[in-house]
């Protein structure tokens, strides 16, 4: 295996990590916090921001490593054909859906903590973020599969 391929694992396996973890523990530990009013407004704002970074950085960096591992260790064909190549597929599928459905949420949560505050932010914004922790646990069983 090459350096680059070694660092390209490397840096996705780290991001895929951060960004899973960091979802959980938002959705875990954050927003249950502030919906017991333990964080105000403001604190949960800053929070979320930083957890909309993390996600940004996450998604194209998984994009970027990720296309270039599925372009070095799969056939378009392996892809389609194999146990490995339908659980990458699957990662694909999942990656998507919850990139979409984290920017979706936060920057809902965050339009909502401009006008009332953390508790009323966080209800309006629950079942979105449920559905994020969701998706980043496929994630994880996905990438323990493979």
């Amino acid at each position: 295996m090459s350096v680059i391929d070694t660092a390209m694992r490397v840096v996705h396996v780290l991001f895929a990590g951060a960004w899973a973890g960091g979802t959980l523990l938002f959705v875990g530990a954050v927003l249950p916090a502030a919906r017991n009013g333990l964080l105000d407004a403001s604190a949960l704002r800053a929070v979320t921001k930083r957890f909309g970074y993390l996600t940004t950085a996450a998604v194209v960096l998984l994009l970027l490593t990720g296309g270039h591992l599925a372009g070095t260790l799969y056939t378009f064909g392996s892809l389609q054909s194999t146990g490995r190549g339908h659980l990458v597929l699957s990662m694909v599928v999942l990656w998507f859906l919850l990139a979409g459905v984290a920017q979706f949420a936060t920057k809902r949560l965050t339009d909502a903590l401009a006008t009332t505050d953390a508790k009323s932010a966080v209800d309006s914004t629950w079942t979105l973020f449920v559905l994020a922790a969701v998706l980043a646990t496929g994630l994880l069983v996905v990438a323990g599969l493979l």
